[in-house]
């Protein structure tokens, strides 16, 4: 059977940085819909489970609790998925996950269309944690979907990681340069920086933060704006990739080998 095509270098830097902005997007959106808790950052979420059983507010520390739990077995199912399909040979589970989670994201816009009001569900109600575990889940989906873009292991719907990692490439790329200056002159840097690994690495991942701010700087103006129907923009995205995927395959054999590793 013919390997399907697959994304190219350059292919797969924009794909994380789609996947970056959905990402940014969706979090600012839910963190303003939910009453200040984070769906895909789990480190902010943490520090308000961590601040709440300090006061022993036991209420108020199921909310990001909810969407921690959630969020894992997004993961979790996604991760499961992958291995089944590289087992079986399915090699489109990547449509399959981003469908799901473009399904997830309309389901939450129209199941809760004046939550933000406080109208339709009151705080700590079953309905409102249902709205919490709904998008923490497809967040989990999103970032368990894909992982490896090329050299780089990005995760697309949080940055801690992506600042760290950029930290370290820029450092090296610092050394690297002051090692060429020091033997060849600058008119060497400013002819080899383009084709430098860690100056290339740095430049990525300074991108995809800057596409999760972008991403989270627009959804907080589109919700504004047009509230959960907001949803809609990175819903239109996903569709673009789940239809991308059926010409060149989104490739998840990496995330398959690192869920092995």
């Amino acid at each position: 059977m013919t390997k399907p095509a697959q994304l190219g270098a350059r292919g797969k830097v924009v794909l994380a940085l789609v996947l970056t902005t959905v990402g940014g997007f969706v979090d600012a959106v839910g963190y303003i819909a939910l009453f200040q808790v984070f769906t895909a950052n789990m480190s902010g979420n943490s520090i308000h489970i961590g601040m709440s059983l300090s006061q022993r507010d036991w209420s108020d520390l199921l909310r990001p609790f909810c969407a921690v739990i959630f969020y894992v077995v997004g993961m979790l199912v996604t991760r499961i998925a992958i291995e089944i399909a590289g087992r079986t040979g399915f090699t489109r589970i990547a449509s399959f996950t981003f469908a799901l989670e473009a399904v997830l994201l309309v389901g939450f816009a129209h199941a809760s269309p004046r939550m933000h009001l406080g109208q339709l569900v009151q705080l700590h109600s079953p309905a409102y944690f249902a709205f919490v575990a709904l998008l923490s889940f497809a967040m989990g989906v999103q970032t368990a979907t894909l992982t490896n873009f090329g050299a780089l292991n990005i995760y697309t719907t949080f940055v801690t990681g992506t600042l760290t990692k950029m930290t370290e490439s820029v450092t090296r790329a610092l050394f690297w340069a002051w090692d060429v200056l020091r033997q060849s002159g600058i008119g060497h840097i400013v002819r080899d920086a383009a084709e430098q690994k860690d100056v290339r690495e740095g430049m990525m991942l300074a991108l995809v933060w800057l596409a999760y701010v972008a991403g989270a700087a627009l959804g907080a103006v589109a919700k504004a704006r047009w509230e959960l129907r907001a949803l809609y923009f990175p819903v239109a995205l996903l569709a673009i990739l789940v239809i991308l995927d059926r010409f060149l395959a989104l490739d998840v054999e990496e995330e398959r080998r690192q869920t092995q590793s």
